[in-house]
């Protein structure tokens, strides 16, 4: 088997993006697959971007999301807006800094917490039709 840019050259290997034979020469190692010339442009470009920096999860959007949750089965009117406060807090972190994560418990956060206050100003107003009858 010869090489496919060089004639008079032994492969060595085949390219694992087009499976061609070439010589060592021809063949470059991206992430421990070797590639030709033409395939490595694309496996370059093809490779996900890999965040060196870790992710930390954001203990302010978990706060306002356990408020949302307990508000639900007990003093709903007065935890829900604490859940609020907390996750637009939290948000503004998650903003500012790329690193953390949480944004969907925020935003569950915010729908549950708006849900309850909702359900509180609801059952209020019921209460007060009720008692007028």
């Amino acid at each position: 088997m010869q090489c496919k840019n060089h004639a008079d050259v032994t492969a060595v290997d085949r390219c694992a993006g087009c499976a061609e034979p070439f010589c060592p020469d021809c063949l470059v190692e991206v992430l421990g697959q070797k590639y030709c010339g033409s395939c490595k442009v694309m496996a370059i470009k093809g490779q996900p971007v890999v965040d060196e920096e870790p992710t930390i999860p954001c203990p302010l959007a978990k706060e306002a999301l356990t408020y949302a949750i307990v508000s639900i089965f007990c003093f709903g009117i007065f935890l829900a807006p604490v859940a609020l406060v907390k996750a637009s807090k939290a948000k503004k972190l998650l903003e500012a800094d790329p690193r953390l994560q949480g944004s969907g418990k925020v935003t569950a956060a915010i729908a549950i917490a708006w849900c309850v206050i909702g359900l509180w100003i609801v059952g209020i107003l019921a209460r007060a039709a009720a008692s007028a009858k």
